[in-house]
C-alpha cells in the first residue's frame, strides 16, 4: 500500500498547482512566528511547548482521521503526501538553471538563482560556482522533499510521519528568521536536526551506493561537521565525495 501512494504521488505531483500550496506553506510559517512571540516570556521552555502546542494537535487528528477513513485512510496519505512531496517547481527551476547556465547567460543564470526554492545568502559568481549550487540546493530540496517524508511515512503510521517532518521544517524556517526569540531559534535548529538524523543518513548512504562508494564515505566521515547543520553536511560530503567535486554552503534557509 505504501508503495501504491508513493507512485500515485509521483504521478500526480506535476499536476498539483504549486501557488496554492506555498502560499498555504508561508500562512503556516506566519501562524507559527505569532506563536513563538505569543509564547515567548523569556523562559528557555517555552519553545517546548510551542512545539507541542502545533505537533500534538495535529499527530492526533490524523490518527482519529485515519481510524475513522478505515480503508480511505490511503486517500488522506495520499493527499498529505501530495502537500509534502513538491518536487515539479523544483525540478523546473533546475532545469531552468542548467539551461542558463549551458548557454553561458550570466544575467539568466543569476535571476534563476534568485529564485531558488532555497533562500540563498549570497548569490555566487562564476559558472562553476553556480553549478556546484544548483546541485547543492537540488540534493537537499529533494532529500526535504521525497527521500526524508518517504523514509517516515514508511517508519510511522499512516501520514503522521511526513506530516510532521514539513511541520518541523516549517517551525525551523519560522523561528529562524532575525525577529524571532533566540531561544526558539535554538530550539528550531535541535528540533530539525533530531528530525533529520536518520533520513539524511540514509539519503548520504543512497548517495555513496550509486556514486563512487568509498570517496563518499571517506568525505561524510571528515567533512560533514564543517557545514553549519550537520546532517546537511552528511549529505553534501557524501555527494562531494561520490561525485568528485566540492560542495559549499551558501544559504543558510530551509525549504
Amino acid at each position: 500500500m505504501h508503495f501504491t501512494v508513493l507512485l500515485l504521488t509521483l504521478l500526480l505531483d506535476r499536476l498539483r498547482p504549486v501557488a496554492p500550496v506555498e502560499s498555504l506553506l508561508e500562512r503556516l510559517r506566519h501562524a507559527l512566528a505569532l506563536l513563538a512571540r505569543a509564547t515567548w516570556a523569556g523562559e528557555s521552555h517555552n519553545p517546548w511547548l510551542a512545539v507541542a502546542l502545533v505537533s500534538a494537535p495535529v499527530a492526533a487528528l490524523l490518527l482519529i482521521a485515519r481510524s475513522a477513513l478505515g480503508g480511505l485512510g490511503l486517500l488522506l496519505d495520499l493527499i498529505a503526501m501530495l502537500l509534502v512531496v513538491r518536487l515539479a517547481d523544483v525540478l523546473q527551476w533546475a532545469e531552468q538553471a542548467a539551461r542558463a547556465l549551458d548557454e553561458g547567460d550570466d544575467a539568466s543564470a543569476a535571476a534563476v538563482l534568485a529564485g531558488s526554492p532555497m533562500a540563498l545568502a549570497s548569490l555566487p559568481g562564476g559558472a562553476a560556482a553556480r553549478g556546484r549550487t544548483v546541485i547543492q540546493v537540488l540534493l537537499l530540496t529533494v532529500h526535504a522533499r521525497l527521500f526524508a517524508p518517504v523514509l517516515w511515512y514508511v517508519l510511522l503510521p499512516g501520514c503522521i510521519g511526513p506530516v510532521l517532518y514539513l511541520l518541523v521544517r516549517e517551525v525551523y524556517a519560522a523561528w529562524t528568521r532575525q525577529d524571532a526569540p533566540p531561544p526558539y531559534a535554538e530550539a528550531a535548529t535541535r528540533l530539525l536536526r533530531w528530525a533529520d538524523w536518520l533520513p539524511a543518513r540514509a539519503t548520504a548512504l543512497a548517495i555513496a551506493v550509486v556514486g563512487n562508494f568509498e570517496d563518499a564515505v571517506y568525505a561524510w566521515r571528515q567533512q560533514s561537521t564543517h557545514w553549519t547543520l550537520q546532517e546537511e553536511g552528511v549529505i553534501l560530503a557524501s555527494a562531494a565525495g561520490a561525485l568528485g567535486m566540492t560542495l559549499g554552503d551558501p544559504r543558510r534557509v530551509m525549504p
